[in-house]
C-alpha cells in the first residue's frame, strides 16, 4: 500500500504538488519514522483530505508558506499509509490504516503523525480520525473550508492568529472525549456547526469575528461551556430543553419562545447567530 515513487505531479496552470523527498529511519527495528513533503503553489486552490484509523495527531502551520510537510512515526507491523495526488482535481489525500486489529496489542503500539500545513494555499480541508489524542493549532493559515470528525480521544483546536480570508464553512464532530476549541472567532467563518457526542466539550468564540457568522452547536451528553467575547452581540436561539439538562445563560435576556438576545446586542457592530441544542448534562453560555 506504500507509494514511495520520486516523480513529480502537476502540469502548468494547475495547483502544483511536488514531491520533493522521502527520508526513512528506523529508530528500533519494529519502528518506522517517515516524512514526505509537497510543495503547493502560492494562492491557488487545494483539497487535502486525510483519513486516519489511529495515531496522536499535532497539525500546525508551516514556517514554509509553500509546502505540506507530513511526518509519521508507527510501528510497521501494525500501520500502513498511502498518499495519492489527483491532478484533475487537485485533490491531496493521505491515509493512514490499523492493520490486525484483533491481533495487536495497542499498549505496545507507536502511532504518531504530525500535519505542518501552508498558509500560502488557500485549503479545502477535511479530516477524518477513528482514535487518538488530537492537537491543531491552525492560527495564520488560509483556509476555505474545515470539515474534521473524530470517533474518539481528546480533542484540542486553537486559531492563536485570524485566518488569512474568510472561511466559508467550518464543521467538527465529535462522539467520545473531550474537546476544547480556542479562538475559535479567529476562524472568520461565516458558518460553524460543531456536534458534540459524549464527553466535555468547552467553546471559545474570542478572536477576529466576520460580521453576522452564524453557528450551530447540537450537544448529546456531557457538560458544555461556551465562551462569547464582550465585543460580539449574540442572537441566540435554545431549540429544545430536556428535563436532564441544566442551563445557564449569564448576560442575556429572554425575547420569547426559544430566543434570547445578549445584554449588548445593541450596542455593538458585530453579530453571531447561535443556534444549541441542549443535551443532557450542564450548558453555560457567558461572556467573558
Amino acid at each position: 500500500m506504500v507509494k514511495a515513487t520520486g516523480l513529480a505531479l502537476g502540469f502548468a496552470g494547475m495547483a502544483v504538488v511536488l514531491f520533493l523527498g522521502i527520508s526513512p529511519s528506523f529508530a528500533q527495528s519494529d519502528v518506522i519514522k517517515y516524512r514526505r513533503i509537497f510543495e503547493v503553489e502560492p494562492d491557488r486552490k487545494l483539497r487535502f483530505e486525510v483519513d486516519i484509523d489511529a495515531a496522536d495527531v499535532t497539525i500546525a502551520r508551516n514556517d514554509i508558506d509553500d509546502e505540506i510537510s507530513i511526518f509519521l512515526l508507527f510501528t510497521e507491523e501494525a500501520f500502513e499509509y498511502d498518499f495519492d495526488y489527483n491532478e484533475k482535481r487537485n485533490l491531496l489525500s493521505m491515509e493512514f490504516r490499523k492493520t490486525n486489529w484483533i491481533k495487536s496489542d495497542s499498549r505496545d503500539l507507536k502511532a504518531e503523525i504530525e500535519i505542518l500545513l501552508p498558509s500560502a494555499a488557500r485549503l479545502d480541508f477535511y479530516a477524518k480520525i477513528k482514535a487518538g489524542e488530537v492537537d491543531m493549532e491552525l492560527g495564520d493559515l488560509t483556509f476555505q473550508r474545515f470539515e474534521t470528525s473524530i470517533w474518539a480521544g481528546e480533542v484540542n483546536i486553537d486559531f492563536d492568529a485570524p485566518n488569512r480570508i474568510p472561511m466559508k464553512w467550518f464543521e467538527l464532530r465529535t462522539k467520545i472525549g473531550s474537546t476544547a476549541i480556542k479562538r475559535l472567532g479567529n476562524a472568520r467563518f461565516r458558518f460553524a456547526e460543531i456536534n458534540s457526542g459524549i464527553g466535555e466539550l468547552e467553546i471559545d468564540f474570542s478572536g477576529k469575528m466576520e460580521d453576522d457568522a452564524t453557528a450551530r452547536v447540537d450537544l448529546d451528553v456531557g457538560e458544555t461551556r461556551i465562551f462569547l467575547p464582550d465585543e460580539v452581540g449574540t442572537k441566540l436561539y435554545v431549540r429544545k430543553f430536556l428535563f436532564l439538562s441544566g442551563i445557564d445563560l449569564l448576560g442575556f435576556e429572554h425575547y420569547g419562545g426559544k430566543m434570547y438576545l445578549s445584554e449588548n446586542y445593541d450596542l455593538v457592530r458585530k453579530k453571531i447567530e447561535l443556534h444549541v441544542r441542549p443535551g443532557i448534562g450542564e450548558l453555560s453560555i457567558r461572556y467573558r
